[in-house]
């Protein structure tokens, strides 16, 4: 497993550091946690495939958090994925994408799907790992990631 800081500014980006993304190499699978703008930049900088089995969790709704995922969804459907992708992330994710895709009027070239969390607790489990979220405290609902294997 790897840990690879695509982004580690907070609100607004520098020029040596770009919006909050972290991801997760293992075993061929990409675990994203948040999605700052300019993500998709920084996973082909980081020599990250669109096309690996991959899950986005997003902490929460805040711009700097979540406005890099409409351009990845479009980058990922330009580059032609299949693969299924799901998102995790806190209620308003699912009218966020929506509105978007709407609104850009891109066609999807794999399924998505989006999962809305609600309360803490286990909210992804895989054969070999699990992905717990416990909420945090911000000015909006938020939530803290672990993965445990």
């Amino acid at each position: 497993m790897s840990v690879i800081f695509l982004g580690t500014s907070g609100s607004t980006p520098t020029p040596q550091r770009s919006l909050p993304a972290i991801a997760i190499r293992r075993k061929g699978e990409i675990i994203l946690f948040d999605c700052g703008e300019g993500v998709q930049r920084q996973m082909i900088t980081a020599k990250l495939s669109f096309h690996r089995k991959m899950k986005i969790f997003i902490t929460h709704m805040h711009g700097d958090h979540v406005l890099g995922l409409p351009g990845l969804i479009q980058t990922m459907s330009l580059f032609d994925r299949q693969r299924k992708l799901e998102i995790y992330g806190p209620k308003g994710l699912k009218q966020f994408v929506d509105v978007i895709q709407r609104t850009v009027q891109y066609t999807l070239t794999f399924p998505l799907e989006i999962h809305e969390i609600e309360k803490s607790g286990t909210i992804c489990k895989e054969s070999e790992y699990a992905i717990l979220a416990e909420e945090a405290d911000h000015v909006i609902p938020s939530f803290a990631f672990a993965l445990v294997e």
